[in-house]
């Protein structure tokens, strides 16, 4: 679970300290700062919204606490967003209290998992982003979130998901065990301090992420120990896998590589003749 000095600061069994994952408490907010302002996927996908206006909700996987969901709402797309985590589900309820009227009510959020929701209805646009897919454990998983889209998508509707499509050398070195610190200041009695560190497992292409937070406030030290991990699949598995399913790949989309080695696939559910 844990590596390194973050391994090393957990032996120490420090007092009022507390585990959780990425998505969970503390650290549930913490990637929400981090994440919130993201913006490489919006175009394209507002893009694939465009196309589809008028013809029912969009759906989003791994909605976490509402980046894309108020990003199309703002566009008068009416949308649905499913996470697997409800901390994150609990963030962007809080956040919706400040969005207008109008946006709020193109937005419902549920708790469910990527490969087995269930949803009464089908809907011509399924995305899922930032990566996310790295958050599935293994092909198996992804095939049958390929297969539970397929059963949700109306005919003809489209489903979109990105992926890391490159480990090169230069991401190693920048995941190889890298800690990077940040503090921050809330007011005289409230200060934060987070320790951040990403180490690659070459062999199993799986980087595990690891978080040390002290939060000092009311004079009292809270301390957050977070893990989490994400499974960098190779394109050519990802693809093999896209072309066994029943949806059709139509278009391929590299983001900048400035930004991110990102890759993005646009799949469809063919019509029925």
């Amino acid at each position: 679970m844990y590596f390194g000095i973050f391994k090393e600061l957990r032996s120490l069994n420090l007092p009022d300290s507390h585990d959780m994952d990425l998505y969970e408490g503390y650290y549930s907010e913490f990637y929400e700062a981090l994440t919130e302002r993201t913006e490489y996927d919006v175009e394209l996908l507002a893009e694939q919204a465009e196309r589809v206006r008028g013809q029912g909700r969009i759906l989003e996987l791994a909605c976490g606490a509402g980046r894309v969901l108020i990003q199309l709402a703002r566009r008068g797309h009416s949308t649905l967003g499913l996470d697997l985590s409800p901390d994150m589900l609990a963030l962007y309820r809080r956040k919706s209290v400040r969005l207008p009227e109008n946006v709020r009510d193109r937005i419902e959020v549920g708790q469910a998992d990527m490969t087995s929701f269930a949803q009464a209805e089908k809907f011509p646009l399924i995305v899922l982003s930032a990566t996310s897919v790295s958050l599935l454990p293994d092909m198996a998983s992804v095939e049958k979130m390929l297969e539970t889209v397929y059963a949700h998508l109306e005919e003809g509707g489209r489903f979109v998901f990105d992926y890391v499509y490159e480990n090169s050398e230069h991401n190693r070195e920048m995941r190889d065990g890298k800690v990077d610190g940040v503090t921050i200041d809330l007011g005289p009695d409230h200060k934060q301090f987070v320790l951040m560190g990403e180490h690659e497992e070459h062999d199993s292409r799986k980087a595990v992420m690891n978080f040390y937070a002290e939060v000092v406030q009311g004079g009292s030290t809270r301390r957050y120990f977070g893990s989490t991990s994400k499974r960098f699949f190779p394109e050519a598995q990802i693809l093999d896998c896209v072309n066994r399913s029943s949806l059709k790949l139509i278009e391929t989309h590299t983001y900048p590589a400035d930004q991110a080695p990102v890759r993005c696939l646009v799949l469809e559910k063919g019509k029925v003749s």
